[in-house]
């Protein structure tokens, strides 16, 4: 359950509860020590972190369709949500997510449930 720097400070920073901002790092922290499971190519486009998070924005937004999300995502000022808020750098399409996706298993990001579900337990 080891923590990187940047989550440990942002655990400091919450006081009482988890901010989204600190949930995200929790998720960035486990993504960036997982396998991608792509071939590695000068031509892949998208990074694993992109394609989870976009994922995950995708649940946490509660869009019906990828493509209400993709829509949802896409502000007024010429940046998305999904940059300002997760930190993405390009964002990929549904067709990419699901490709990306679906070649990683469910459970490489359990430790970020239990990492989160224990530091509630110690806060209550």
């Amino acid at each position: 359950m080891g923590k990187d720097n940047k989550v440990a400070r942002e655990e400091e920073k919450m006081q009482g509860t988890i901010s989204m901002t600190g949930l995200i790092a929790y998720l960035v922290a486990s993504i960036e020590k997982m396998k991608d499971p792509r071939q590695p190519s000068p031509n892949t486009t998208y990074s694993l972190k992109d394609a989870v998070l976009g994922g995950f924005s995708l649940f946490l937004m509660q869009c019906e369709s990828f493509l209400e999300h993709q829509r949802q995502l896409h502000s007024r000022n010429g940046r998305d949500n999904l940059q300002t808020l997760f930190g993405a750098i390009k964002i990929p399409s549904d067709n990419q997510i699901r490709n990306i996706l679906d070649k990683i298993k469910a459970n490489s990001l359990f430790v970020v449930f239990s990492d989160i579900y224990q530091l509630y337990f110690k806060r209550s």
